[in-house]
Protein backbone atom coordinates (compact mmCIF):
# COMPACT_ATOMS: atom_id res chain seq x y z
CA UNK A 1 0.00 0.00 0.00
CA UNK A 2 1.20 3.47 -0.84
CA UNK A 3 1.28 5.84 2.15
CA UNK A 4 1.87 9.10 0.28
CA UNK A 5 -1.57 9.45 -1.34
CA UNK A 6 -2.61 12.94 -2.36
CA UNK A 7 -6.07 12.98 -0.75
CA UNK A 8 -7.03 16.22 -2.46
CA UNK A 9 -6.34 14.69 -5.86
CA UNK A 10 -8.08 11.44 -4.88
CA UNK A 11 -11.22 13.27 -3.71
CA UNK A 12 -11.26 15.28 -6.94
CA UNK A 13 -11.07 12.13 -9.04
CA UNK A 14 -13.76 10.36 -6.99
CA UNK A 15 -15.99 13.42 -7.33
CA UNK A 16 -15.57 13.34 -11.11
CA UNK A 17 -16.29 9.58 -11.16
CA UNK A 18 -19.58 10.07 -9.30
CA UNK A 19 -20.51 12.91 -11.65
CA UNK A 20 -19.45 10.76 -14.65
CA UNK A 21 -17.13 13.50 -15.90
CA UNK A 22 -13.78 11.72 -15.79
CA UNK A 23 -11.42 12.44 -18.65
CA UNK A 24 -9.48 9.53 -20.06
CA UNK A 25 -6.28 10.55 -18.27
CA UNK A 26 -8.11 11.10 -14.96
CA UNK A 27 -9.74 7.70 -15.31
CA UNK A 28 -6.34 6.06 -15.76
CA UNK A 29 -4.97 7.94 -12.75
CA UNK A 30 -7.90 6.91 -10.50
CA UNK A 31 -7.62 3.35 -11.73
CA UNK A 32 -3.95 3.31 -10.75
CA UNK A 33 -4.63 4.74 -7.28
CA UNK A 34 -7.36 2.20 -6.56
CA UNK A 35 -5.28 -0.71 -7.78
CA UNK A 36 -2.22 0.24 -5.75
CA UNK A 37 -3.70 1.48 -2.48
CA UNK A 38 -6.09 -0.12 0.00
CA UNK A 39 -6.41 3.30 1.64
CA UNK A 40 -7.59 4.79 -1.67
CA UNK A 41 -10.13 2.01 -2.14
CA UNK A 42 -11.47 2.59 1.38
CA UNK A 43 -11.74 6.33 0.73
CA UNK A 44 -13.55 5.62 -2.55
CA UNK A 45 -15.99 3.33 -0.73
CA UNK A 46 -16.69 5.82 2.07
CA UNK A 47 -17.44 8.73 -0.27
CA UNK A 48 -19.74 6.59 -2.42
CA UNK A 49 -21.55 5.33 0.69
CA UNK A 50 -22.11 8.83 2.03
CA UNK A 51 -23.17 10.24 -1.33
CA UNK A 52 -25.59 7.39 -2.06
CA UNK A 53 -27.20 7.38 1.39
CA UNK A 54 -27.77 11.14 1.41
CA UNK A 55 -29.18 11.11 -2.09
CA UNK A 56 -31.68 8.47 -1.08
CA UNK A 57 -32.76 10.47 1.99
CA UNK A 58 -32.89 13.70 -0.08
CA UNK A 59 -33.92 12.51 -3.58
CA UNK A 60 -33.51 15.82 -5.41
CA UNK A 61 -31.38 17.34 -8.13
CA UNK A 62 -29.30 18.96 -5.40
CA UNK A 63 -26.76 16.17 -5.64
CA UNK A 64 -27.02 15.64 -9.39
CA UNK A 65 -28.36 12.80 -11.45
CA UNK A 66 -25.68 10.43 -10.22
CA UNK A 67 -27.38 10.30 -6.85
CA UNK A 68 -29.07 6.98 -7.08
CA UNK A 69 -27.25 3.66 -7.21
CA UNK A 70 -30.24 2.30 -9.11
CA UNK A 71 -30.12 4.89 -11.84
CA UNK A 72 -26.43 5.42 -12.34
CA UNK A 73 -24.57 2.66 -10.51
CA UNK A 74 -26.77 0.13 -12.19
CA UNK A 75 -24.79 -0.94 -15.20
CA UNK A 76 -21.15 -1.85 -15.67
CA UNK A 77 -21.04 0.68 -18.48
CA UNK A 78 -22.08 3.63 -16.33
CA UNK A 79 -20.32 2.42 -13.21
CA UNK A 80 -16.89 1.85 -14.70
CA UNK A 81 -14.34 4.19 -13.30
CA UNK A 82 -11.46 3.45 -15.59
CA UNK A 83 -13.37 3.34 -18.87
CA UNK A 84 -14.67 6.80 -19.73
CA UNK A 85 -16.10 8.47 -22.80
CA UNK A 86 -14.56 11.25 -24.75
CA UNK A 87 -16.19 13.92 -22.60
CA UNK A 88 -13.94 16.57 -21.14
CA UNK A 89 -13.68 17.12 -17.38
CA UNK A 90 -16.58 18.99 -15.85
CA UNK A 91 -16.14 22.68 -15.21
CA UNK A 92 -17.34 22.29 -11.62
CA UNK A 93 -14.80 22.69 -8.83
CA UNK A 94 -13.24 19.51 -7.42
CA UNK A 95 -14.57 20.22 -3.96
CA UNK A 96 -18.14 20.85 -5.05
CA UNK A 97 -19.33 17.32 -4.31
CA UNK A 98 -17.80 17.35 -0.86
CA UNK A 99 -19.37 20.76 -0.22
CA UNK A 100 -22.75 19.40 -1.24
CA UNK A 101 -22.38 16.44 1.06
CA UNK A 102 -21.37 18.67 3.95
CA UNK A 103 -24.30 21.00 3.29
CA UNK A 104 -26.84 18.18 3.18
CA UNK A 105 -25.31 16.56 6.25
CA UNK A 106 -25.70 19.84 8.13
CA UNK A 107 -29.28 20.17 6.96
CA UNK A 108 -29.92 16.58 8.04
CA UNK A 109 -28.69 17.28 11.55
CA UNK A 110 -30.80 20.45 11.80
CA UNK A 111 -33.90 18.66 10.58
CA UNK A 112 -33.33 15.75 12.96
CA UNK A 113 -32.86 18.09 15.95
CA UNK A 114 -35.96 20.11 15.04
CA UNK A 115 -38.08 17.02 14.49
CA UNK A 116 -36.89 15.40 17.72
CA UNK A 117 -37.70 18.56 19.71
CA UNK A 118 -41.16 18.66 18.19
CA UNK A 119 -41.82 15.01 19.00
CA UNK A 120 -40.56 15.43 22.58
CA UNK A 121 -42.92 18.34 23.11
CA UNK A 122 -45.82 16.56 21.47
CA UNK A 123 -45.48 13.41 23.57
CA UNK A 124 -44.60 15.04 26.89
CA UNK A 125 -40.99 14.11 26.74
CA UNK A 126 -41.43 10.58 25.37
CA UNK A 127 -39.73 10.35 22.02
CA UNK A 128 -41.13 8.12 19.25
CA UNK A 129 -38.90 8.31 16.21
CA UNK A 130 -39.46 6.06 13.16
CA UNK A 131 -36.27 4.85 11.50
CA UNK A 132 -36.36 5.74 7.80
CA UNK A 133 -36.08 2.92 5.31
CA UNK A 134 -33.45 4.04 2.80
CA UNK A 135 -35.20 2.44 -0.13
CA UNK A 136 -34.52 3.98 -3.50
CA UNK A 137 -36.97 6.69 -4.63
CA UNK A 138 -36.88 7.87 -8.24
CA UNK A 139 -38.09 11.45 -8.69
CA UNK A 140 -38.02 11.43 -12.49
CA UNK A 141 -41.42 12.20 -14.05
CA UNK A 142 -43.11 8.95 -15.02
CA UNK A 143 -46.01 7.92 -17.24
CA UNK A 144 -49.29 6.72 -15.72
CA UNK A 145 -48.41 3.03 -15.99
CA UNK A 146 -45.15 3.50 -14.08
CA UNK A 147 -45.38 2.86 -10.32
CA UNK A 148 -45.00 5.90 -8.10
CA UNK A 149 -43.48 5.76 -4.65
CA UNK A 150 -45.00 7.38 -1.58
CA UNK A 151 -43.27 7.94 1.72
CA UNK A 152 -44.81 6.21 4.74
CA UNK A 153 -43.56 5.92 8.30
CA UNK A 154 -42.26 2.48 7.44
CA UNK A 155 -40.36 3.59 4.34
CA UNK A 156 -41.17 3.92 0.66
CA UNK A 157 -44.11 2.02 -0.80
CA UNK A 158 -44.68 1.51 -4.52
CA UNK A 159 -48.15 2.30 -5.84
CA UNK A 160 -49.93 1.76 -9.16
CA UNK A 161 -53.12 3.22 -10.60
CA UNK A 162 -55.94 0.89 -11.57
CA UNK A 163 -59.29 -0.63 -10.64
CA UNK A 164 -59.34 -3.64 -12.96
CA UNK A 165 -57.25 -5.85 -15.24
CA UNK A 166 -57.85 -6.52 -18.92
CA UNK A 167 -57.61 -10.30 -18.75
CA UNK A 168 -57.86 -11.02 -22.47
CA UNK A 169 -59.11 -9.68 -25.77
CA UNK A 170 -60.43 -11.54 -28.80
CA UNK A 171 -60.40 -9.88 -32.21
CA UNK A 172 -60.60 -6.45 -30.61
CA UNK A 173 -60.45 -3.44 -32.93
CA UNK A 174 -59.06 -0.34 -31.25
CA UNK A 175 -60.06 3.18 -32.35
CA UNK A 176 -56.36 4.10 -32.68
CA UNK A 177 -52.92 3.05 -31.45
CA UNK A 178 -53.08 5.47 -28.53
CA UNK A 179 -56.14 3.67 -27.13
CA UNK A 180 -54.74 0.17 -27.63
CA UNK A 181 -54.51 -1.82 -24.37
CA UNK A 182 -52.41 -4.98 -24.06
CA UNK A 183 -53.82 -8.09 -22.41
CA UNK A 184 -52.87 -8.12 -18.73
CA UNK A 185 -52.78 -4.32 -18.42
CA UNK A 186 -54.26 -2.42 -15.50
CA UNK A 187 -57.32 -0.29 -16.28
CA UNK A 188 -57.08 3.06 -14.51
CA UNK A 189 -60.06 5.34 -13.82
CA UNK A 190 -61.56 6.71 -17.02
CA UNK A 191 -62.85 5.65 -20.40
CA UNK A 192 -62.15 2.22 -21.86
CA UNK A 193 -63.40 1.90 -25.42
CA UNK A 194 -63.00 -0.28 -28.50
CA UNK A 195 -64.72 -0.56 -31.87
CA UNK A 196 -65.27 -4.32 -32.15
CA UNK A 197 -64.40 -7.72 -30.71
CA UNK A 198 -64.67 -9.00 -27.15
CA UNK A 199 -62.81 -8.01 -23.97
CA UNK A 200 -62.78 -9.82 -20.61
CA UNK A 201 -62.25 -7.50 -17.63
CA UNK A 202 -61.57 -8.56 -14.02
CA UNK A 203 -62.35 -5.90 -11.41
CA UNK A 204 -60.34 -5.96 -8.21
CA UNK A 205 -63.49 -6.54 -6.14
CA UNK A 206 -63.94 -9.89 -7.92
CA UNK A 207 -66.53 -9.07 -10.60
CA UNK A 208 -65.86 -10.13 -14.21
CA UNK A 209 -67.32 -8.43 -17.28
CA UNK A 210 -67.39 -9.90 -20.77
CA UNK A 211 -67.88 -6.93 -23.10
CA UNK A 212 -68.67 -7.04 -26.81
CA UNK A 213 -67.94 -3.98 -28.93
CA UNK A 214 -68.44 -1.45 -30.14
CA UNK A 215 -68.25 -0.54 -26.47
CA UNK A 216 -67.51 2.40 -24.20
CA UNK A 217 -67.13 2.01 -20.46
CA UNK A 218 -66.15 4.45 -17.74
CA UNK A 219 -64.16 2.70 -15.02
CA UNK A 220 -65.07 4.53 -11.81
CA UNK A 221 -63.73 2.31 -9.01
CA UNK A 222 -63.09 -1.30 -8.01
CA UNK A 223 -66.83 -1.56 -7.39
CA UNK A 224 -68.44 0.71 -9.98
CA UNK A 225 -68.43 0.93 -13.78
CA UNK A 226 -70.61 2.93 -16.14
CA UNK A 227 -71.60 1.43 -19.51
CA UNK A 228 -72.40 3.90 -22.28
CA UNK A 229 -72.33 1.42 -25.15
CA UNK A 230 -71.85 -2.32 -25.68
CA UNK A 231 -73.21 -5.71 -24.71
CA UNK A 232 -72.12 -7.01 -21.31
CA UNK A 233 -72.30 -10.21 -19.29
CA UNK A 234 -71.44 -9.63 -15.62
CA UNK A 235 -70.42 -12.47 -13.30
CA UNK A 236 -70.34 -11.40 -9.66
CA UNK A 237 -69.23 -13.89 -6.97
CA UNK A 238 -70.25 -13.51 -3.31
CA UNK A 239 -67.08 -11.57 -2.46
CA UNK A 240 -68.07 -8.87 -4.98
CA UNK A 241 -71.71 -8.59 -3.89
CA UNK A 242 -72.73 -4.94 -4.19
CA UNK A 243 -70.90 -4.36 -7.47
CA UNK A 244 -72.66 -1.60 -9.43
CA UNK A 245 -73.10 -1.17 -13.17
CA UNK A 246 -74.47 2.24 -14.14
CA UNK A 247 -76.49 2.41 -17.36
CA UNK A 248 -79.18 4.75 -18.75
CA UNK A 249 -79.48 6.66 -15.47
CA UNK A 250 -79.96 3.46 -13.47
CA UNK A 251 -77.75 1.71 -10.93
CA UNK A 252 -77.77 -2.06 -11.39
CA UNK A 253 -76.68 -3.28 -7.96
CA UNK A 254 -75.65 -6.91 -8.00
CA UNK A 255 -76.62 -9.13 -5.10
CA UNK A 256 -74.32 -12.02 -6.00
CA UNK A 257 -75.36 -13.18 -9.43
CA UNK A 258 -74.87 -13.21 -13.18
CA UNK A 259 -76.71 -10.76 -15.40
CA UNK A 260 -76.72 -9.39 -18.94
CA UNK A 261 -76.89 -5.80 -20.17
CA UNK A 262 -77.49 -4.58 -23.72
CA UNK A 263 -76.58 -0.95 -24.37
CA UNK A 264 -76.10 -1.33 -28.13
CA UNK A 265 -77.96 0.25 -31.04
CA UNK A 266 -80.04 2.54 -28.84
CA UNK A 267 -81.18 -0.23 -26.51
CA UNK A 268 -81.04 -0.20 -22.69
CA UNK A 269 -82.08 -3.62 -21.40
CA UNK A 270 -81.06 -5.86 -18.52
CA UNK A 271 -81.73 -9.55 -17.82
CA UNK A 272 -80.81 -11.68 -14.80
CA UNK A 273 -79.34 -15.11 -15.54
CA UNK A 274 -78.75 -16.25 -11.94
CA UNK A 275 -79.56 -14.72 -8.56
CA UNK A 276 -80.97 -11.20 -8.42
CA UNK A 277 -80.12 -7.53 -8.86
CA UNK A 278 -81.46 -4.32 -7.36
CA UNK A 279 -82.46 -1.48 -9.73
CA UNK A 280 -82.20 2.06 -8.38
CA UNK A 281 -82.72 5.43 -10.04
CA UNK A 282 -84.66 6.75 -13.00
CA UNK A 283 -87.95 4.78 -13.04
CA UNK A 284 -86.81 2.31 -10.38
CA UNK A 285 -87.05 2.51 -6.59
CA UNK A 286 -84.93 -0.37 -5.31
CA UNK A 287 -86.82 -2.83 -7.51
CA UNK A 288 -85.66 -6.43 -7.46
CA UNK A 289 -85.06 -8.30 -10.71
CA UNK A 290 -84.64 -12.04 -10.28
CA UNK A 291 -83.33 -14.96 -12.33
CA UNK A 292 -85.21 -15.36 -15.61
CA UNK A 293 -86.58 -11.81 -15.52
CA UNK A 294 -85.63 -8.91 -17.79
CA UNK A 295 -86.64 -5.30 -18.20
CA UNK A 296 -85.97 -2.15 -20.17
CA UNK A 297 -84.16 0.78 -18.53
CA UNK A 298 -85.73 3.39 -20.82
CA UNK A 299 -89.45 2.48 -21.01
CA UNK A 300 -89.02 0.76 -24.39
CA UNK A 301 -90.17 -2.77 -25.14
CA UNK A 302 -87.80 -5.61 -24.23
CA UNK A 303 -86.45 -7.72 -27.08
CA UNK A 304 -87.31 -11.40 -26.77
CA UNK A 305 -83.90 -12.37 -28.18
CA UNK A 306 -81.93 -10.23 -25.72
CA UNK A 307 -79.89 -13.08 -24.23
CA UNK A 308 -78.92 -14.49 -27.61
CA UNK A 309 -76.99 -11.31 -28.37
CA UNK A 310 -75.02 -11.22 -25.10
CA UNK A 311 -71.45 -12.61 -25.06
CA UNK A 312 -71.03 -15.45 -22.55
CA UNK A 313 -67.78 -16.17 -20.72
CA UNK A 314 -67.82 -19.95 -21.28
CA UNK A 315 -68.31 -19.53 -25.03
CA UNK A 316 -65.65 -16.82 -25.21
CA UNK A 317 -63.09 -18.98 -23.39
CA UNK A 318 -63.81 -21.93 -25.68
CA UNK A 319 -63.38 -19.69 -28.73
CA UNK A 320 -60.11 -18.40 -27.26
CA UNK A 321 -58.87 -21.98 -26.79
CA UNK A 322 -59.78 -22.89 -30.37
CA UNK A 323 -58.06 -19.78 -31.72
CA UNK A 324 -54.92 -20.55 -29.72
CA UNK A 325 -54.76 -24.05 -31.15
CA UNK A 326 -54.90 -22.67 -34.69
CA UNK A 327 -52.25 -20.05 -33.95
CA UNK A 328 -50.03 -22.59 -32.20
CA UNK A 329 -50.19 -24.94 -35.17
CA UNK A 330 -49.11 -22.06 -37.44
CA UNK A 331 -46.31 -21.26 -34.99
CA UNK A 332 -45.08 -24.86 -34.96
CA UNK A 333 -44.96 -24.94 -38.76
CA UNK A 334 -42.91 -21.73 -38.71
CA UNK A 335 -40.51 -23.16 -36.10
CA UNK A 336 -40.02 -26.37 -38.10
CA UNK A 337 -39.09 -24.36 -41.17
CA UNK A 338 -36.81 -22.09 -39.13
CA UNK A 339 -35.02 -25.12 -37.68
CA UNK A 340 -33.59 -25.86 -41.16
CA UNK A 341 -32.08 -22.36 -41.54
CA UNK A 342 -28.30 -22.71 -41.93
CA UNK A 343 -27.80 -19.43 -40.05
CA UNK A 344 -29.20 -20.90 -36.85
CA UNK A 345 -26.92 -21.34 -33.85
CA UNK A 346 -29.62 -22.62 -31.48
CA UNK A 347 -33.41 -22.89 -31.38
CA UNK A 348 -35.25 -23.60 -28.13
CA UNK A 349 -38.97 -23.42 -29.11
CA UNK A 350 -42.10 -23.17 -26.96
CA UNK A 351 -43.07 -26.81 -27.46
CA UNK A 352 -43.97 -29.61 -25.09
CA UNK A 353 -41.19 -31.95 -26.23
CA UNK A 354 -39.41 -31.97 -22.86
CA UNK A 355 -37.76 -35.19 -21.79
CA UNK A 356 -37.04 -35.04 -18.09
CA UNK A 357 -34.84 -32.01 -17.42
CA UNK A 358 -33.74 -31.58 -21.02
CA UNK A 359 -34.71 -28.45 -23.03
CA UNK A 360 -34.63 -29.53 -26.70
CA UNK A 361 -32.54 -27.58 -29.21
CA UNK A 362 -34.29 -28.20 -32.54
CA UNK A 363 -31.79 -26.40 -34.78
CA UNK A 364 -30.42 -28.70 -37.48
CA UNK A 365 -26.99 -27.10 -37.18
CA UNK A 366 -24.61 -28.71 -34.69
CA UNK A 367 -23.29 -25.67 -32.80
CA UNK A 368 -25.36 -25.98 -29.61
CA UNK A 369 -26.26 -28.69 -27.16
CA UNK A 370 -29.70 -29.15 -25.67
CA UNK A 371 -30.44 -27.06 -22.61
CA UNK A 372 -30.21 -28.64 -19.17
CA UNK A 373 -32.73 -27.50 -16.56
CA UNK A 374 -31.03 -27.06 -13.20
CA UNK A 375 -32.26 -26.18 -9.75
CA UNK A 376 -35.86 -25.16 -9.08
CA UNK A 377 -36.73 -24.44 -12.72
CA UNK A 378 -40.43 -25.10 -13.32
CA UNK A 379 -42.09 -26.11 -16.58
CA UNK A 380 -45.25 -23.99 -16.85
CA UNK A 381 -47.84 -23.04 -19.50
CA UNK A 382 -46.38 -20.85 -22.24
CA UNK A 383 -47.81 -18.17 -24.52
CA UNK A 384 -50.31 -20.57 -26.02
CA UNK A 385 -51.37 -21.75 -22.54
CA UNK A 386 -52.41 -25.42 -22.83
CA UNK A 387 -50.70 -25.84 -26.19
CA UNK A 388 -47.16 -24.78 -25.24
CA UNK A 389 -44.80 -24.62 -22.29
CA UNK A 390 -42.25 -22.23 -20.89
CA UNK A 391 -39.57 -22.33 -18.20
CA UNK A 392 -40.04 -20.38 -14.97
CA UNK A 393 -36.76 -19.17 -13.42
CA UNK A 394 -38.13 -17.14 -10.50
CA UNK A 395 -35.93 -18.70 -7.79
CA UNK A 396 -32.21 -17.79 -7.59
CA UNK A 397 -30.90 -21.31 -8.28
CA UNK A 398 -33.00 -21.68 -11.44
CA UNK A 399 -31.02 -21.89 -14.68
CA UNK A 400 -30.92 -23.53 -18.11
CA UNK A 401 -27.38 -24.36 -19.20
CA UNK A 402 -26.13 -25.00 -22.71
CA UNK A 403 -22.82 -25.20 -24.54
CA UNK A 404 -22.35 -23.48 -27.91
CA UNK A 405 -19.26 -24.11 -30.02
CA UNK A 406 -18.04 -22.24 -33.07
CA UNK A 407 -16.97 -18.78 -34.20
CA UNK A 408 -19.55 -16.37 -35.56
CA UNK A 409 -19.66 -13.10 -37.48
CA UNK A 410 -22.89 -11.59 -36.06
CA UNK A 411 -25.58 -12.26 -33.48
CA UNK A 412 -29.35 -12.19 -33.47
CA UNK A 413 -31.05 -13.11 -30.20
CA UNK A 414 -34.82 -13.50 -30.02
CA UNK A 415 -37.05 -14.67 -27.19
CA UNK A 416 -40.51 -14.45 -25.67
CA UNK A 417 -40.64 -13.55 -21.97
CA UNK A 418 -43.35 -13.00 -19.37
CA UNK A 419 -41.92 -10.91 -16.56
CA UNK A 420 -43.27 -11.11 -13.01
CA UNK A 421 -40.83 -8.55 -11.61
CA UNK A 422 -37.40 -7.02 -12.20
CA UNK A 423 -36.36 -7.46 -8.61
CA UNK A 424 -32.63 -7.67 -9.29
CA UNK A 425 -30.28 -5.00 -10.57
CA UNK A 426 -29.73 -7.15 -13.69
CA UNK A 427 -32.16 -9.83 -14.84
CA UNK A 428 -30.76 -12.44 -17.21
CA UNK A 429 -32.05 -13.43 -20.62
CA UNK A 430 -28.92 -15.06 -22.06
CA UNK A 431 -25.41 -14.76 -20.62
CA UNK A 432 -22.16 -16.52 -21.46
CA UNK A 433 -20.31 -17.90 -18.44
CA UNK A 434 -16.86 -16.39 -18.63
CA UNK A 435 -17.72 -13.26 -20.64
CA UNK A 436 -14.52 -13.57 -22.64
CA UNK A 437 -13.65 -11.88 -25.94
CA UNK A 438 -16.55 -12.01 -28.39
CA UNK A 439 -19.01 -13.44 -25.86
CA UNK A 440 -22.46 -11.84 -25.34
CA UNK A 441 -24.50 -10.75 -22.34
CA UNK A 442 -28.21 -10.00 -22.84
CA UNK A 443 -30.30 -8.95 -19.87
CA UNK A 444 -32.84 -6.47 -18.49
CA UNK A 445 -31.97 -3.77 -15.98
CA UNK A 446 -34.17 -3.10 -12.94
CA UNK A 447 -35.69 -0.05 -14.66
CA UNK A 448 -37.03 -2.02 -17.64
CA UNK A 449 -34.21 -1.26 -20.09
CA UNK A 450 -32.82 -4.00 -22.30
CA UNK A 451 -29.02 -4.37 -22.06
CA UNK A 452 -26.85 -6.00 -24.69
CA UNK A 453 -23.05 -6.18 -24.69
CA UNK A 454 -20.16 -8.15 -26.17
CA UNK A 455 -16.74 -8.43 -24.52
CA UNK A 456 -14.10 -6.65 -26.60
CA UNK A 457 -10.87 -7.03 -24.61
CA UNK A 458 -10.94 -9.20 -21.50
CA UNK A 459 -7.29 -8.44 -20.66
CA UNK A 460 -7.98 -4.90 -19.46
CA UNK A 461 -8.34 -4.29 -15.73
CA UNK A 462 -11.07 -1.85 -14.79
CA UNK A 463 -12.59 -0.85 -11.44
CA UNK A 464 -16.23 -0.01 -10.86
CA UNK A 465 -18.44 0.64 -7.85
CA UNK A 466 -20.86 -2.06 -6.70
CA UNK A 467 -22.85 0.17 -4.38
CA UNK A 468 -22.62 1.69 -0.92
CA UNK A 469 -22.03 -1.56 0.98
CA UNK A 470 -19.23 -3.05 -1.09
CA UNK A 471 -15.73 -1.96 -2.09
CA UNK A 472 -14.99 -1.27 -5.75
CA UNK A 473 -14.55 -4.39 -7.83
CA UNK A 474 -11.97 -5.03 -10.51
CA UNK A 475 -13.89 -5.79 -13.69
CA UNK A 476 -12.34 -7.89 -16.39
CA UNK A 477 -12.51 -6.39 -19.79
CA UNK A 478 -13.39 -3.60 -22.14
CA UNK A 479 -16.98 -3.65 -23.37
CA UNK A 480 -19.89 -1.34 -24.04
CA UNK A 481 -23.47 -1.83 -22.87
CA UNK A 482 -26.17 -0.90 -25.37
CA UNK A 483 -29.37 0.18 -23.59
CA UNK A 484 -32.89 0.33 -24.96
CA UNK A 485 -35.59 2.68 -23.76
CA UNK A 486 -37.55 1.28 -20.77
CA UNK A 487 -40.21 -1.13 -22.01
CA UNK A 488 -41.51 -2.71 -18.78
CA UNK A 489 -43.14 -1.46 -15.57
CA UNK A 490 -44.81 -3.46 -12.77
CA UNK A 491 -48.22 -2.67 -14.27
CA UNK A 492 -47.21 -5.02 -17.13
CA UNK A 493 -46.65 -8.03 -14.86
CA UNK A 494 -47.82 -11.19 -16.58
CA UNK A 495 -47.76 -9.80 -20.13
CA UNK A 496 -45.83 -11.56 -22.86
CA UNK A 497 -43.15 -9.59 -24.70
CA UNK A 498 -41.13 -10.48 -27.76
CA UNK A 499 -37.55 -9.25 -27.29
CA UNK A 500 -34.75 -9.24 -29.85
CA UNK A 501 -31.18 -7.97 -30.14
CA UNK A 502 -29.13 -7.76 -33.35
CA UNK A 503 -25.35 -7.28 -33.14
CA UNK A 504 -23.82 -6.56 -36.55
CA UNK A 505 -20.08 -5.76 -36.51
CA UNK A 506 -19.93 -5.51 -40.32
CA UNK A 507 -22.53 -2.74 -40.32
CA UNK A 508 -21.21 -1.38 -36.98
CA UNK A 509 -24.73 -1.52 -35.61
CA UNK A 510 -26.65 -2.76 -32.57
CA UNK A 511 -30.46 -2.78 -32.73
CA UNK A 512 -32.87 -3.99 -30.06
CA UNK A 513 -36.58 -4.68 -30.50
CA UNK A 514 -39.68 -5.02 -28.32
CA UNK A 515 -42.75 -6.60 -29.92
CA UNK A 516 -41.31 -6.19 -33.39
CA UNK A 517 -40.53 -2.49 -33.03
CA UNK A 518 -37.10 -0.87 -32.73
CA UNK A 519 -36.43 0.42 -29.22
CA UNK A 520 -32.65 0.98 -29.51
CA UNK A 521 -30.38 1.67 -32.47
CA UNK A 522 -26.73 2.50 -31.80
CA UNK A 523 -23.53 2.59 -33.82
CA UNK A 524 -20.59 0.51 -32.62
CA UNK A 525 -17.62 2.81 -32.01
CA UNK A 526 -14.17 1.83 -33.28
CA UNK A 527 -12.87 0.95 -29.81
CA UNK A 528 -15.72 -1.54 -29.28
CA UNK A 529 -15.57 -3.36 -32.62
CA UNK A 530 -14.89 -7.09 -32.47
CA UNK A 531 -15.46 -9.40 -35.42
CA UNK A 532 -14.69 -12.87 -34.05
CA UNK A 533 -17.66 -13.84 -31.91
CA UNK A 534 -18.18 -16.93 -29.77
CA UNK A 535 -20.35 -18.11 -26.88
CA UNK A 536 -19.11 -21.28 -25.14
CA UNK A 537 -20.91 -22.37 -21.97
CA UNK A 538 -23.89 -20.13 -21.26
CA UNK A 539 -27.20 -19.87 -19.47
CA UNK A 540 -30.76 -18.90 -20.29
CA UNK A 541 -32.50 -16.97 -17.51
CA UNK A 542 -29.49 -16.74 -15.18
CA UNK A 543 -25.70 -16.36 -15.03
CA UNK A 544 -23.43 -19.22 -14.07
CA UNK A 545 -20.09 -17.58 -13.18
CA UNK A 546 -18.44 -21.00 -12.71
CA UNK A 547 -14.95 -19.52 -12.43
CA UNK A 548 -15.61 -17.20 -9.48
CA UNK A 549 -13.11 -17.38 -6.60
CA UNK A 550 -15.65 -17.22 -3.74
CA UNK A 551 -18.94 -18.98 -2.95
CA UNK A 552 -20.80 -15.72 -3.62
CA UNK A 553 -22.52 -15.33 -6.97
CA UNK A 554 -24.44 -12.56 -8.69
CA UNK A 555 -28.21 -12.97 -8.39
CA UNK A 556 -29.50 -12.40 -11.91
CA UNK A 557 -32.22 -15.00 -12.44
CA UNK A 558 -35.17 -13.63 -14.39
CA UNK A 559 -38.30 -13.61 -12.24
CA UNK A 560 -40.52 -14.76 -15.05
CA UNK A 561 -41.07 -17.25 -17.87
CA UNK A 562 -39.11 -17.73 -21.09
CA UNK A 563 -40.79 -19.95 -23.67
CA UNK A 564 -38.57 -19.49 -26.71
CA UNK A 565 -34.93 -18.63 -27.40
CA UNK A 566 -33.54 -18.23 -30.94
CA UNK A 567 -29.87 -17.48 -31.66
CA UNK A 568 -28.57 -16.91 -35.19
CA UNK A 569 -25.19 -16.32 -36.79
CA UNK A 570 -26.63 -13.43 -38.78
CA UNK A 571 -27.94 -9.91 -38.39
CA UNK A 572 -31.64 -10.30 -39.15
CA UNK A 573 -33.47 -7.43 -40.82
CA UNK A 574 -36.31 -5.55 -39.17
CA UNK A 575 -38.77 -7.37 -41.42
CA UNK A 576 -37.44 -10.76 -40.32
CA UNK A 577 -37.66 -9.78 -36.66
CA UNK A 578 -41.25 -8.64 -37.19
CA UNK A 579 -42.14 -11.94 -38.90
CA UNK A 580 -40.87 -13.88 -35.87
CA UNK A 581 -42.87 -11.60 -33.55
CA UNK A 582 -46.06 -11.78 -35.63
CA UNK A 583 -45.97 -15.57 -35.96
CA UNK A 584 -45.41 -16.02 -32.24
CA UNK A 585 -47.92 -13.47 -30.97
CA UNK A 586 -51.28 -14.68 -29.70
CA UNK A 587 -53.37 -12.02 -31.44
CA UNK A 588 -52.15 -10.88 -34.80
CA UNK A 589 -52.07 -7.13 -35.35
Amino acid sequence: MRDNIDLVELDRLISFSIDQSLSHSDAQRLNSLLEDSAEARQRYKEIHETHTALCEVFPSKMLGDSASPRTQAASPQTRMVAHSSSRQPSSRQPGKLVSKLQLVAALSICLLIGFSSYMIGKHDGEVHVATPDLTYTDTTPVPETTPTKKMTWGGVESTLTGHAVLRKTIDVIWPNDEQRVIDGSLLPPGVFAFSGGVAVIDFFCGATLVVEGPAQLDVISDWVVSVENGRVEATVPPAAQGFIVKAAGTDIIDLGTRFALDMSEGKAQVAVLDGEVLLRGNQFDDDLLQAGEQTSLDHKAVDSDLLSRIPQLDAIEQQSTDDQKKQYNAYRDFMKELATDSRLIALFPAEKDFTGRRYPNTAETDYASAGQLLGPVEIVPGRFEKESVGVLTSRPGSRIRTKINGTFSAYTFSCWAKINSLKHEYNALFLSDGYENGEPHWQIRHDGKLMFSVMVDDSQKLFYSTGPNSPPIQDKGLHHVYFSEPFWTPSMTGQWFHLAAVYDPAARSVIQYVNGKVTCREKIKDEFIIHDLSIGAAEIGNWGQPFRKTPDFAVRNLDGVIDEMIILNAALSSDEIYDIYLTGSIHEE
